[in-house]
C-alpha cells in the first residue's frame, strides 16, 4: 500500500517506471497529435512551425530528425480522427510527470511562436492544453516566456 502511494505521488522523472514499447509509442503519437494541432491552430502550417514541431519531438523523445518527421505525420493522421483532446491528454497525463508535461507545453509554445508571431487561436490552444494537462498557469506562462526568447 505504501509503495503504491509512493509511486502515485512520485514526481522525480528518474524514478518513474519504464513504459512498455506499446505505451511509449502511444505516448509519442499522442504528443505528435498535439504538436500537429499547435501547427495548424492559426489555420496556416508554415515551414517554421513544421521544423519546430519536429525539433520538439527530437528534444522530448531523443529521436532522429527523420523519425520525428514520420512520427509527426502519424500524429497528423491521429489528430484528424480526434473528436476531442481527451484521448491524447489522458495518455500524456498517465505517462508524463509534471516536469515532462511542462516541457511539452513549452514545446507547444515554441511551435506557436515559430512563425514570428502568436495568433490568438494559438494562444488559446496552448493555454487550453496546459489546463487539460493540469499545468499551473504560472508554469505555463514561464514556459511561454522561455519559448519566446
Amino acid at each position: 500500500m505504501l509503495r503504491a502511494l509512493k509511486t502515485l505521488f512520485n514526481t522525480d522523472p528518474a524514478d518513474r517506471r519504464p513504459a512498455s514499447g506499446f505505451e511509449r509509442r502511444q505516448l509519442q503519437v499522442a504528443v505528435a497529435a498535439l504538436l500537429h494541432e499547435a501547427r495548424r491552430a492559426d489555420y496556416v502550417e508554415g515551414d517554421h512551425e513544421n521544423a519546430a514541431a519536429e525539433q520538439a519531438l527530437v528534444e522530448l523523445f531523443g529521436l532522429e530528425r527523420r523519425e520525428s518527421a514520420a512520427l509527426l505525420e502519424e500524429g497528423r493522421a491521429r489528430a484528424q480522427q480526434l473528436t476531442s483532446f481527451y484521448a491524447p491528454v489522458t495518455v500524456i497525463k498517465r505517462e508524463f510527470s509534471l516536469y515532462d508535461r511542462i516541457r511539452l507545453v513549452e514545446q507547444l509554445w515554441r511551435v506557436s511562436f515559430a512563425d514570428g508571431r502568436l495568433d490568438p487561436y494559438e494562444d488559446h490552444y496552448v493555454r487550453k492544453i496546459a489546463h487539460l494537462l493540469h499545468i499551473p498557469n504560472t508554469q505555463s506562462m514561464l514556459a511561454r516566456n522561455r519559448a519566446r526568447s
